[in-house]
């Protein structure tokens, strides 16, 4: 039994997953799969900004507090985490890797994404009182587009790194 997650798994992780997972659910899934990974390594990875902090979603119902939920890529980077650190590859050099750059650009871009989302529900009717949110739409998108090519280079830049 391979210890890393196979692109099947992974699809598979992502439909089931879609609107996140929690810690608990990430460290079962490589638990089952033979992998030693447990609570404090998650902890340590995002400490060390290998992968992105939670978001606190609320929970239903009187006084029930929230909970933390990761987006479900963070199952594929810790997965590549684990392929590299089975080789050659240390935590820390990944840390001061692009590795670590890329996940905090991936996360910028996410949360662009969000912003761009709601500033675009918030224009959807444009008024004159608006007109103000619609430039800064625009201004929102173009540094997403600009985001996204930076994460693009970035990518191209890893992939010449760990060929």
């Amino acid at each position: 039994m391979s210890q890393f997650l196979t692109v099947t798994e992974l699809r598979k992780i992502n439909e089931q997953f879609a609107e996140g997972i929690s810690s608990k659910e990430i460290v079962k899934i490589f638990q089952n799969k033979g992998v030693r990974f447990s609570e404090a390594t998650f902890r340590k990875y995002v400490q060390m900004g290998l992968v992105e902090r939670c978001k606190r979603v609320g929970q239903k119902g009187k006084h029930r507090g929230s909970h933390g939920m990761y987006p479900v890529t963070t199952v594929e980077r810790i997965n590549a985490i684990k392929k590299m650190i089975s080789g050659d590859v240390t935590l820390e050099q990944l840390k001061d890797s692009y590795f670590s750059i890329r996940q905090k650009m991936e996360e910028v871009d996410r949360m662009l994404s969000e912003v761009n989302d709601d500033v675009r529900s918030m224009t959807e009717n444009k008024t004159k009182k608006e007109r103000h949110d619609v430039q800064l739409k625009r201004e929102l998108e173009n540094l997403l587009k600009n985001t996204r090519r930076v994460v693009t280079s970035l990518e191209k830049l890893e992939d010449s790194y760990f060929a």
